[in-house]
């Protein structure tokens, strides 16, 4: 991740756009340094606008309180013990039901 996240400045340096603005690398690598996160980088084109975590475990309350006293919003979103699962409301539901009968993840 380390070395995705040099190449992304790299590119957004050649290209003249701030891919991963010097604040967000001081966030993201006093992040990386914290215990249980697993990567963080700048998603999609980059800019000013999110990051990403990755944690282990409960660390993550540990990260929301220390974006949070940076004023960065944290958005958590966790595993399921029940796997991926398709939610009754949809209505695209049966078409997915349709075409898919099992996925396997190893």
């Amino acid at each position: 991740m380390l070395s995705i996240r040099h190449y992304m400045r790299l590119m957004g340096e050649a290209a003249g756009v701030p891919i991963e603005p010097e604040t967000q690398t001081q966030l993201l690598d006093d992040t990386m340094g914290m215990e249980g996160v697993l990567l963080a980088g700048v998603p999609g084109a980059g800019g000013f606008d999110a990051v990403f975590a990755v944690t282990l475990g409960e660390s993550n309350h540990d990260l929301v309180r220390a974006w949070s006293s940076l004023n960065v919003l944290a958005l958590l979103v966790s595993e399921d013990s029940h796997g991926v699962s398709l939610e009754a409301g949809d209505s695209r539901i049966q078409e997915i039901k349709s075409k898919v009968s099992a996925i396997y993840i190893k």
